[in-house]
């Protein structure tokens, strides 16, 4: 087990940047394949700082480190990787500011892909455990945003979340987030980019907000955020990433057509159960109008229950008359009252067997 655990870490990417390359701004408005694509081989260099500047990786292995499914990504790692070595980012410390791309130069190569970081980026990527001030995640965390902006919100309430408190002017946040020209309505903005970053990071789960709007006059100038990070909650057994993804997007949809929405780390969970047993919960609820006041702890009881009783009847076994278990011993043989006994109790056990289907 422990073997396991270790191997399991070694795959696990981190993601580590200085703080001021997470407060960086984006001149450019990258999508959300871009970014992940930045911050998978930033995960890569951090874990082989002595290969900087060059990272080499095959989508293949890109598309599973996210918990991604499809072959569409072969063909937006293809059409993206000339656009990165154009799109700059600005970052700004006490003494200086600086104007850059992420990488110097990328080559796609029949599936692999092969990153060369520009040199002025190294002291932001790489040792920062040495010197502090910096800001860390697992990639998998951001690999099913599907907002670009949801991907920079996090990662600047991710910089803040021991404080759980960060507050923003509208206008510098939205450089931090590379919004450039879009959404001027304040509205829009919100709409378009605060409430959707809300909704994807409560699904996930992993770090969640809610936020106040500061206004001067009628203008919102600033925005508050509270932040709140979620305690990780634990996966039984040995669960492959695949097992859970596959997981994830066949029980989704099920729990969306009872009419719950449960977050995705609580889920995961649930994988090790499988998607009929939370099927038969699900339908169980529903048919017989179960009254539940928490269905998330209601279904992993349930789900728990149930595993271990299957487990255990595996143990079970009829009481069998004496005429099976002896060829010399008929049933006629048996005294009538000690057969009555014995049947009843068979009955019991059969009753009980089929309620644990």
């Amino acid at each position: 087990m422990e073997q396991i655990k270790k191997k399991n870490a070694e795959k696990r990417i981190q993601i580590y940047q200085s703080n001021d390359l997470v407060e960086a701004i984006y001149e450019d408005d990258l999508t959300a394949t871009e970014h992940k694509i930045i911050r998978y081989a930033a995960g890569k260099i951090a874990k082989s700082p002595d290969h900087f500047p060059n990272v080499s990786f095959s989508v293949s292995d890109f598309i599973k480190a996210a918990g991604l499914s499809g072959n569409s990504y072969y063909g937006k790692v293809s059409k993206i990787a000339g656009e990165l070595t154009k799109k700059r980012i600005m970052i700004k410390t006490e003494s200086k500011i600086g104007w850059f791309p992420w990488f110097k130069g990328i080559v796609y190569d029949g599936g692999m892909v092969h990153i060369q970081f520009n040199d002025v980026i190294e002291p932001y990527l790489i040792n920062l455990t040495e010197q502090g001030r910096y800001t860390k995640y697992d990639f998998p965390t951001i690999g099913s945003m599907q907002s670009p902006y949801t991907i920079r919100l996090f990662e600047l309430l991710q910089q803040y979340g021991k404080i759980q408190k960060r507050t923003f002017k509208l206008d510098k946040l939205k450089e931090h987030l590379g919004v450039g020209d879009k959404y001027k309505q304040y509205g829009h903005f919100k709409s378009r980019v605060l409430l959707k970053a809300q909704e994807e990071l409560n699904d996930i789960n992993v770090l969640t907000f809610t936020f106040d709007e500061i206004k001067q006059g009628r203008r919102v100038d600033q925005i508050e955020f509270d932040i709140k990070i979620a305690d990780p909650a634990p996966i039984e057994g040995n669960v492959k990433e695949a097992e859970i993804k596959k997981f994830l997007d066949e029980a989704r949809p099920l729990l969306k057509h009872y009419g719950y929405d449960v977050p995705n780390r609580i889920i995961k969970t649930w994988t090790i159960y499988g998607i009929d047993e939370l099927s038969y919960v699900l339908q169980d609820i529903h048919v017989n109008k179960r009254s539940v006041s928490s269905i998330e702890a209601y279904i992993t009881t349930i789900l728990k229950s149930r595993h271990g009783f299957k487990k255990s009847k595996k143990q079970v076994r009829e009481p069998i008359p004496k005429w099976m278990a002896d060829e010399s011993e008929k049933e006629e043989d048996w005294d009538p009252e000690d057969l009555e006994k014995a049947k009843r109790e068979a009955a019991k056990y059969r009753e009980l067997l089929k309620s644990g289907k």
